[in-house]
């Protein structure tokens, strides 16, 4: 271990967050974790539970090209850029379209792929370390097209996946039908049979914080407004109720979700994050019970069954922290859902929304600061946080400890923001 370091102040308790202190916990390090809500509440709550194993298509496809003006017409398609967002999206747009290209898309597959292909193993030998039970449900996933059209149209996404290696089997409708038999008629179905997944995204979140606990992690509830940075390492945190928490040479990891653009700029971090507000329903009493995730691929939405109800988890919405949630876009995939699974019972179901932390090229930031010592990214996992925690909790471990990385870090690791100026941030940590 570096001598220098023997304690970690982790910036959030999503699953990314909670992995990171749980690995350095283990290594015999003294961890804090600052948020302002209950482990688990942000976006790792509302998610669909999936462990994408060997997931090795970004959000940015080649197709997105063509598709891009649907993005502000087609204000309740599975894609929309709210129009009053328009204007403060662009920047992160051009380069969500830029990362289209197919030259960039393969290279942006073969870092993902990198990744995911490990997530399973990681939270097996992280549930293992931890003496904990196992989680994990391992019995693959469905995506169902309904049409021919939208099969042929996926063409490229699945061509890709096969020339990562992913293990795909291609279903008929009765092969469908024998796998899931709560759904209705469809054209194809792909399963992915080393897909897993969790019956509470919330409640494994819960439990890992729980099993910090034990380890003699310090939870504080606030909320890190900006970070002061003397003598090139973080020097303080400042919170907005007017705590000043000191670090006196701790290591700091950003794993604010969402929230961590600003943060990461404080310790000279250029992360072109923005936020994907994504939407879940829950219904209570389904009528139905699935087997496994069910990607419905027309409305571009999961359903899993989650504790006895039925969450429907999906949609892409640009938009901001700060704007109200468009409820039709939840409801939408309720009248969806109704086509694609015949005997479903919706009378009674409840509305999320929450905040996907996104890169435009579909790749997290993990790793040091090129500016700052002791201080890391990790964030930006837009739709695979759940997949990639126990990942990114040992590559950021393997960094603090200067252990030799499971995978390239080159691939995550953040850019240097070109206007950092270290004395400003002096005197902000001082003032």
């Amino acid at each position: 271990m570096n001598a220098a370091v023997r304690r970690a102040v982790v910036i959030g308790t999503g699953i990314v967050g909670l992995n990171v202190g749980l690995r350095l916990l283990r290594e015999g390090m003294r961890v804090e974790f600052i948020d302002p809500r209950p482990p688990g509440s942000g976006a790792s709550y509302g998610n669909a539970g999936v462990i994408a194993v060997e997931a090795a298509v970004p959000v940015n496809m080649p197709s997105m090209l063509s598709a891009a003006p649907g993005f502000l017409f087609r204000q309740q398609g599975p894609v929309v850029v709210k129009p009053a967002y328009f204007l403060q999206a662009i920047p992160w747009l051009v380069r969500f379209l830029c990362a289209c290209r197919p030259h960039r898309v393969e290279q942006i597959s073969a870092a993902l792929h990198s990744m995911s292909r490990c997530a399973l193993k990681e939270y097996e030998r992280l549930f293992a370390d931890l003496g904990m039970g196992d989680d994990i449900r391992r019995t693959g996933a469905l995506m169902l097209y309904y049409t021919k059209a939208s099969f042929e149209g996926a063409q490229p996404a699945i061509q890709l996946r096969r020339r990562r290696g992913a293990n795909i089997e291609v279903l008929g409708e009765r092969e469908v039908l024998d796998m899931e038999p709560a759904s209705g008629p469809v054209h194809k179905g792909l399963y992915f049979p080393d897909y897993a997944s969790l019956d509470s995204p919330q409640l494994l979140c819960q439990r890992l914080a729980d099993r910090a606990s034990t380890l003699g992690a310090v939870f504080h509830e606030a909320e890190v407004r900006s970070i002061g940075v003397a003598g090139g390492q973080p020097a303080s945190l400042h919170c907005s109720d007017g705590r000043e928490l000191q670090l006196d040479g701790a290591a700091v990891i950003i794993a604010a979700g969402a929230h961590s653009k600003g943060l990461a700029a404080d310790v000279g971090c250029d992360v072109a994050l923005d936020t994907e507000r994504g939407y879940h329903v829950e219904i209570a009493n389904p009528n139905i019970t699935l087997n496994r995730p069910v990607l419905v691929s027309d409305g571009a939405f999961f359903a899993s069954t989650m504790q006895g109800r039925l969450r429907l988890a999906g949609t892409v919405e640009l938009a901001g922290l700060r704007r109200e949630p468009d409820w039709r876009r939840a409801d939408a995939m309720v009248h969806r859902a109704r086509s694609a699974f015949p005997d479903l019972r919706a009378t009674e179901w409840t509305r999320w929304m929450g905040f996907r932390p996104s890169m435009p090229n579909s790749l997290p930031v993990i790793g040091a600061s090129p500016l700052v010592s002791h201080a890391y990214v990790a964030c930006g996992h837009g739709h695979l946080g759940m997949t990639l925690g126990a990942v990114t909790g040992t590559l950021i471990a393997d960094a603090i400890l200067g252990r030799d990385p499971m995978l390239d870090p080159s691939l995550f690791a953040p850019r240097k923001l070109r206007s950092f100026n270290p004395r400003i941030n002096d005197a902000r940590a001082h003032c």
